[in-house]
């Protein structure tokens, strides 16, 4: 997990890059720099591709496809997420239906269960503490509390998960709220839908067809974490729940959600896949090496954790778009992974409603 906890003296020394994040001088030096005029015919792409963007979804999405993977500029990286997700076009429905004009506002006025507002509002300030607007309640926070306040009047049955706050932080970090709030609902409704409900049952679905999934690209790494019985949740929940946001930061972040909110949930897969499968199989031999020394579970979840983090991004894009695995491949998975885990619970429900018999049997 990100460290983003800061001491006074760390504060002082530090300064905003592009990304609005405070880093050190030395940081500030080492960022990448794309030319003006690269920046700019890239950034007018994108203006033509919005200004006609039902004919490029209908009959170009290849194009549109390469141009994530390249990264979307990021001047207009939140429209681009904004018209990925399909919020710009629910967003515009649901408020032409609203007798306010404005779901989102008409939202703010409503108050969802008071426990649900105070577990909002302890994680504001832990929510990117390194960001110009996070930081000693700057204006980011009023905002994040909106948003996410918003999904939960809208969205009772979810209510509010930790999880939730560095998404919806993120998303403000390129959009006003209401059309932030719009992607929320699309990311929570439509990309991972499940995610954040009671038991979690969508990500123990989804961890558990990576599992499926690690047999099919990396024999050697399923075959080891079988051997110390690795509970696939135990390394996928925080990169699925937080869409790898407290994995990685800007301007990787930002490219793994450009590719997601055009391809989907299948980009978190890849990306898991390649990380578990370099750690365990095909990356530097002395990570592997020490991967296959690890004689307990937890030792081993630490190290995969640690080579996310460590693995060169370009290297970790490359590999994703090689892997062997197809749309159908994940199809599969996730139909095990729910069959397996239906199964499971059919077991345990009928063991227990057995025990509960034998026991009213002996009163």
């Amino acid at each position: 997990m990100v460290n983003y906890s800061l001491t006074s003296e760390q504060q002082r020394d530090e300064v905003p890059n592009t990304y609005g994040f405070f880093v050190s001088p030395n940081e500030l030096e080492t960022e990448e720099s794309v030319k003006a005029s690269v920046a700019r015919r890239r950034e007018q792409k994108w203006l033509d591709m919005f200004a006609r963007w039902s004919s490029f979804i209908e009959s170009r999405f290849d194009k549109v496809k390469t141009r994530c993977r390249k990264g979307i500029p990021p001047s207009v990286r939140g429209q681009g997420w904004y018209h990925l997700s399909a919020a710009k076009y629910r967003h515009e429905n649901a408020d032409r239906n609203c007798p306010t004009g404005s779901v989102f506002n008409l939202y703010l006025t409503q108050t969802p269960a008071l426990n649900v507002l105070e577990d909002i509002k302890k994680d504001l300030a832990r929510s990117f503490p390194d960001h110009e607007m996070f930081r000693d309640n700057g204006c980011g926070q009023e905002s994040l509390f909106d948003v996410l306040k918003a999904y939960a009047v809208h969205d009772p049955a979810v209510g509010y998960c930790q999880a939730q706050a560095p998404i919806a932080a993120i998303l403000l970090m390129h959009l006003p709220p209401e059309q932030a709030f719009w992607v929320f609902v699309q990311i929570n409704e439509e990309y991972v839908k499940g995610y954040f409900s009671d038991g979690l049952m969508a990500v123990k679905e989804d961890a558990l067809a990576t599992q499926l999934l690690i047999q099919r690209v990396s024999q050697r790494g399923y075959r080891l974490l079988r051997k110390l019985d690795v509970d696939p949740i135990l390394y996928t929940l925080d990169w699925y729940m937080t869409l790898f946001s407290r994995t990685y930061r800007a301007p990787q972040l930002f490219r793994i959600w450009d590719m997601f909110f055009c391809e989907g949930v299948k980009v978190l897969f890849r990306l898991a896949l390649v990380i578990v499968r370099e750690t365990l199989d095909v990356g530097p031999p002395d990570i592997v090496t020490k991967a296959h020394k690890c004689d307990n579970p937890m030792d081993l979840i630490a190290l995969i954790k640690q080579t996310a983090k460590s693995l060169p991004f370009d290297v970790l894009l490359i590999k994703m778009d090689k892997l062997p695995l197809t749309d159908i491949d994940l199809a599969q998975a996730c139909g095990q992974a729910r069959q397996q885990l239906n199964s499971d619970f059919n077991m345990t429900h009928n063991r227990k409603t057995s025990s509960r018999a034998q026991a009213n049997k002996h009163k």
